[in-house]
């Protein structure tokens, strides 16, 4: 039960650091996605212009090669022979004239001479790369056609430019399609009368497939639309042309994509904007060709060439753009994933992580309170054993101080009763009584170590190791010492607690070097592994390193006490006031050759 209600714990903790991670990532990638893809957009926006504008300038440009070209022949001296004198021979000459131009040239399907009649006199054909002139017998009459109707209302030096249309032969739409564009002039003679018109009749089909270039297959389209809407250059080659076949007439862009046919009515001479159907980008090429935009085939003072009304679009549809983005969508997509698998494993392991540390915190919890009773218990018991010992030690003084009293009394007045015998047995007891006092103080003084709280300060070891070896001096002023004190010893201590480290320490180094002459002792510090270590060295009896693990505990001595004196509670009481200062204490000694005792703090 327990288990179930911490996995699903668990499982409610990991979901609400998931949740707002997820959140927070979802909206950064949609932040990205948007930002991404309109920096796309604005990139695809540049290259439709760019590619409009480029187009635009081809077709002007082209256009300005046609009229320069028309101007020269309206001016060659050969077709002014002919009119000058028309004879088989200048008739002759004109015709080898245009066969050349339109051989060299390559671009015109037709080059001719119609007469005011519309009647034409001189007439060289392409003929799809092999250029031929046409016969006398097979010159038309194109009276009627509306290019020679609107030359003839030109005025002298005007140049007509026809709307885009495709060639018609004998009233029928010629096959192969072969898109044209009629420019003609009228032709005077040196008297200043009209004889007459060249038209130029431009292969269209070229600058249509250059336009067609700037389009990238599979991802936009360049069209071209005459004044009514219609496809000169379109989506496809179903709906070109339609305004030449009765039968198709409803192919135009009104028709398919209405909102933008308004659009493109009523808005400036170039533009862009975006409907359901995708992105329109367009440029109407302008009704009146000034100087500067001919390219100098138009002189700066001359009326401006009007031209039919076209439009250059370029169109991407939605399903194109929506294309552009899917890699972006992809790779965010991924992104996105990735990070949420990552997020979703991040949160199990935090939610792992907290609830083992609320587990350990609440086990902490209650080991503490467990430590809080244990202490309390113990603080209890400790105050008891306080109580005893002081109890004990006073029940002990009182009969230890009779035992002493009446032994010495015994000693003094009743010595001359007594054999030696007798004498070393009275000598005994008080000794034993002597040594039982000083284990009782040396018991109490244990107690009171263990009990005490360690109450730090600044604590000079120097000053107080020389005040003990000058007691020790005082009790034992026979004694010749050579003590050496390492000078500016100061740690953060207890300093009640460190003289009795210093005390016990300095008191054995020189209680075991009673019986060298000189004896050495010396306090110092070192660095021992990394760690400043403070000794007690002397070079007085030393012990068996086999025996130090001994060393510390309470009522253990490595000598005899008939040699060396004492309780063996001291170096039990210095170990437990170093423990309480977070050090540690050791030794390193070899038998009648000194010892040394470390400990740190």
């Amino acid at each position: 039960m327990f288990r179930a209600k911490a996995s699903a714990g668990l499982l409610r903790r990991a979901a609400l650091i998931f949740l707002p991670l997820a959140l927070a990532s979802v909206g950064i990638m949609v932040l990205l996605y948007r930002a991404q893809s309109e920096t796309s957009l604005s990139i695809t926006q540049a290259t439709e212009q760019k590619s409009v504008e480029v187009a635009q300038q081809r077709f002007v440009a082209t256009l300005a090669t046609v009229i320069s070209d028309i101007r020269y022949l309206s001016h060659d001296p050969t077709l002014r022979r002919w009119l000058a004198d028309d004879n088989a021979v200048t008739w002759r000459d004109v015709g080898d004239e245009y066969l050349a131009f339109v051989a060299t040239k390559g671009l015109y399907d037709k080059v001719r001479f119609i007469d005011l009649t519309g009647r034409e006199r001189v007439r060289a054909n392409w003929n799809g790369g092999d250029p031929i002139r046409v016969p006398v017998e097979e010159l038309q009459d194109k009276g009627v056609r509306y290019f020679v109707r609107e030359t003839l209302k030109l005025q002298a030096g005007d140049i007509y430019v026809s709307p885009f249309d495709l060639n018609v032969e004998h009233d029928k739409v010629e096959e192969p399609l072969n898109p044209a564009i009629r420019v003609s002039t009228l032709v005077y003679d040196p008297s200043g009368l009209p004889r007459g018109m060249i038209v130029l009749n431009y292969l269209g089909r070229r600058i249509l497939d250059r336009i067609q270039l700037m389009a990238t297959p599979g991802r936009d389209e360049i069209w071209l639309l005459n004044d009514a809407g219609y496809w000169l250059l379109g989506p496809s080659r179903d709906v070109e042309w339609s305004f030449m076949y009765p039968d198709r007439e409803q192919h135009r862009l009104e028709t398919l994509y209405p909102d933008a046919w308004t659009q493109l009515q009523n808005g400036p001479a170039s533009g862009q904007f975006a409907t359901p159907a995708g992105l329109f980008t367009y440029a109407k090429l302008t009704r009146e060709l000034s100087g500067a935009a001919s390219g100098g085939a138009i002189d700066a003072d001359s009326r401006p060439l009007r031209l039919p009304g076209w439009t250059l679009v370029a169109f991407m549809s939605q399903a194109a753009l929506d294309a552009d983005l899917a890699p972006l969508r992809q790779r965010l997509s991924l992104a996105g994933a990735v990070l949420l698998m990552l997020f979703a494993v991040a949160s199990w392991f935090l939610a792992l992580y907290w609830e083992e540390r609320r587990a350990a915190e609440e086990q902490t919890t209650a080991l503490n309170q467990r430590l809080a009773r244990d202490n309390a218990e113990l603080d209890a018991v400790n105050r008891e054993l306080e109580s005893f010992s002081y109890s004990v030690s006073h029940d002990l003084r009182a009969p230890l101080r009779a035992i002493d009293g009446f032994s010495q009394a015994l000693n003094e007045d009743y010595a001359d009763r007594l054999d030696a015998e007798g004498l070393g047995y009275l000598r005994r007891v008080r000794q034993a009584a002597q040594r039982m006092g000083m284990l009782i103080d040396d018991l109490l003084r244990l107690a009171h170590v263990t009990r005490s709280e360690v109450v730090r300060e600044e604590v000079d070891l120097t000053d107080m190791a020389d005040k003990v070896l000058q007691e020790l001096q005082r009790m034992q002023p026979e004694r010749h010492v050579d003590a050496t004190i390492a000078p500016g010893l100061k740690v953060q201590a207890d300093g009640r607690l460190m003289r009795v480290v210093l005390d016990n320490l300095l008191g054995n180094a020189w209680k075991f070097t009673g019986r060298r002459d000189p004896a050495r002792i010396e306090l110092g510090i070192e660095t021992v592994d990394g760690e400043r270590a403070y000794f007690v060295r002397d070079n007085g009896a030393g012990f068996d390193m086999a025996y130090a693990s001994k060393l510390f505990g309470a009522f253990q001595r490595l000598h005899d006490a008939t040699d060396f004196p004492g309780t063996g509670v001291g170096l039990a009481t210095v170990q437990r006031v170093i423990r309480k200062h977070g050090g540690r204490i050791w030794a390193h000694a070899r038998p009648d050759q000194g010892a040394t005792f470390y400990f740190t703090l």
